[in-house]
């Protein structure tokens, strides 16, 4: 798998992930800490998703391979505080270690090993 392909999935899944959270809060886990923002808060950190996502997904096609392999490990840096945030809001209590939590965290870590592989080679 390029480096490039990795981008590409890694966008597609951000944006992904984005067009879930402004289509509505149903998806969401209902023991989450309820909130008079949340569903503003959503919507605004969905479009951030998408955004992520679509920065990722054209990144490849704005820099030669080397300017992407240098840029890929200040991205997987972004990349893990976006990772340690749900992690902090699991300890303090305000949203539950579900499935749905292990497995969104499982995948950034594969795309973050992932990109560091690619990078490298």
């Amino acid at each position: 798998m390029t480096l490039t392909r990795i981008y590409k999935i890694f966008g597609g899944f951000h944006i992904f992930f984005g067009l879930v959270l402004v289509s509505g809060l149903g998806p969401l886990p209902t023991d989450w800490v309820a909130s008079v923002g949340i569903p503003t808060m959503a919507e605004h950190f969905g479009s951030a998703m998408m955004v992520i996502g679509y920065m990722f997904w054209m990144l490849p096609s704005w820099t030669s391979e080397d300017q992407l392999k240098t840029a890929t490990m200040p991205l997987i840096w972004a990349q893990f505080f976006l990772f340690l945030m749900p992690i902090y809001h699991v300890v303090n209590g305000s949203i539950p270690a579900d499935a749905g939590f292990w497995l969104q965290s499982v995948i950034l870590i594969v795309f973050m090993v992932l990109f560091y592989r690619q990078s490298r080679a």
